[in-house]
């Protein structure tokens, strides 16, 4: 058996999924499989793959019937790996030489159910490359709790918003069965941050290392940026489970950040469940949803506030129907 195990799920990704694959082929670490499900691509992405894994048995495709999405890929490298560990690698990133070693090195040292490095943030059109966590938050070695997750992803004046629902951690395999962890498939956005807030709900232990191991590309339009008020509601539903889920309580400061968080997912709902409807001239949705409870109206309008700049920039550039091609166009 393997000790590590490798997911990189893709959908046409001809254009990198070489260069990724060679970033995990040449690791100092010797004993790990790659598995590379190809999500329905309509590209050359699976004949590619197919190719290299001829060549290195270390590799293996496999294929979905139809598109289903990340968190259903996910899902499909979880029940098919064999290695103790599991690393996700997206198919246009990729991985330091000494990646694996390094990570399940740690891991093994301080018995984590999850570790994790620092990323890099590469813009793909060129830029300055730097680290996602400042060298001044992230100077050695240590564990995050569950209250650090969620406060980095709110941030606020004092302390710089870190969004560690983007890093890619290597989690030991048993934890996720003992415990019956799995990706939620309908979401497209997001889908990361839940999965790894629900495995430190059942008190994963997660430990972080300065070193920036991991390459991660910053691409304009990829769907990171993109919510759907249905995704964003199913992030409500989730966090208001947890939030009502008696271990949650127990956690005072954890309990009162999830909260905070949510309101701001509530925030963001309101105002795309609200703005969809007007642009589909669904006028009772829209004031229903204005409506529906005492601080949706004000949530459509805090939101509003904030995402007026942009609004301007969509309208001086020909609208919202362009702004969505140019976003259809930039995430192939």
């Amino acid at each position: 058996m393997v000790t590590s195990s490798v997911i990189v799920p893709a959908y046409n990704a001809e254009a990198f999924i070489e260069r990724a694959l060679a970033s995990v082929l040449v690791q100092t670490e010797s004993d790990f499989e790659v598995l590379v499900i190809d999500d329905a691509s309509t590209d050359g992405t699976a004949a590619r793959v197919a190719r290299i894994a001829r060549e290195d048995r270390r590799v293996r495709l496999l294929r979905m019937t139809a598109n289903a999405g990340p968190g259903a890929a996910r899902n499909r490298g979880l029940a098919e790996a064999c290695g103790e560990w599991v690393a996700l690698l997206d198919a246009d990133d990729g991985f330091a030489a000494q990646r694996i070693a390094t990570l399940r090195a740690l891991g093994e040292r301080t018995g984590a159910d999850l570790v994790s490095d620092n990323l890099l943030m590469c813009p793909e059109r060129g830029g300055p490359v730097v680290p996602m966590i400042p060298e001044q938050v992230l100077v050695a070695p240590r564990q995050m709790s569950a209250a650090e997750f969620i406060a980095g992803n709110i941030g606020d004046r004092r302390t710089p918003r870190i969004s560690y629902g983007f890093m890619h951690p290597m989690i030991r395999r048993s934890f996720l069965t003992r415990n019956h962890l799995q990706y939620d498939e309908r979401n497209r956005f997001g889908e990361d941050f839940l999965f790894y807030l629900m495995c430190l709900a059942h008190r994963a232990k997660w430990w972080i290392t300065p070193a920036a191991l991991y390459r991660y590309t910053v691409r304009a339009g990829s769907l990171t940026e993109i919510q759907s008020a249905a995704d964003l509601h199913r992030i409500r539903i989730a966090e208001r489970r947890l939030l009502d889920d008696p271990a949650t309580e127990a956690d005072p400061v954890f309990h009162r950040l999830l909260r905070r968080h949510l309101g701001g997912i509530d925030r963001r709902y309101y105002y795309r469940a609200f703005t969809d409807a007007v642009k589909d001239r669904a006028y009772a949705r829209a004031a229903g949803l204005l409506f529906e409870n005492r601080n949706s109206f004000r949530h459509v309008a805090r939101e509003g506030a904030v995402q007026a700049p942009t609004v301007l920039r969509k309208a001086l550039r020909g609208g919202y129907r362009q702004h969505r091609i140019d976003q259809e166009r930039s995430s192939g």
